[in-house]
């Protein structure tokens, strides 16, 4: 294909014209506006954890809780589970104290239970003192 075939390919579909034959126009693309509907979509709870690598005193902050059975579990490398916190919606705010002396140095995961379902996990190191 020749340069000016492929802009004029380009120019065609650019424009929206509907055929090769259709004459070009030097006006505004037309702009078609977006109205975001208004339906309230539920936002998914959030766990913060820090710090993160720790040395054995963790903070868990529990964001956008709302009717009840949230829990933060904390599981080893195989998957046992070494720590398990239940949450109120009204502790949203407040941060809880979490010791996680008497553990092994490693790598574990946490994860964020909604009716005991598992909807977030990710990772924690945990450090030798």
């Amino acid at each position: 294909m020749r340069f000016s075939t492929t802009i004029l390919v380009f120019l065609t579909l650019l424009t929206g014209a509907t055929s090769w034959a259709a004459p070009h126009t030097a006006s505004q693309p037309k702009l078609t506006s977006y109205r975001a509907t208004q339906t309230a979509t539920p936002t998914m709870p959030t766990l913060t954890v820090f710090p993160n690598p720790t040395r054995g005193q963790l903070t868990v902050q529990a964001v956008g809780l709302t009717g009840q059975g949230y829990k933060f579990r904390l599981a080893n490398v195989l998957g046992r589970e070494v720590r398990l916190l239940a949450f109120r919606p009204e502790q949203a705010s407040e941060a809880l104290a979490v010791d996680l002396t008497g553990l092994p140095a490693g790598l574990y995961f946490y994860s964020l239970l909604v009716n005991d379902k598992i909807v977030s996990t990710k990772r924690l190191t945990l450090q030798a003192d």
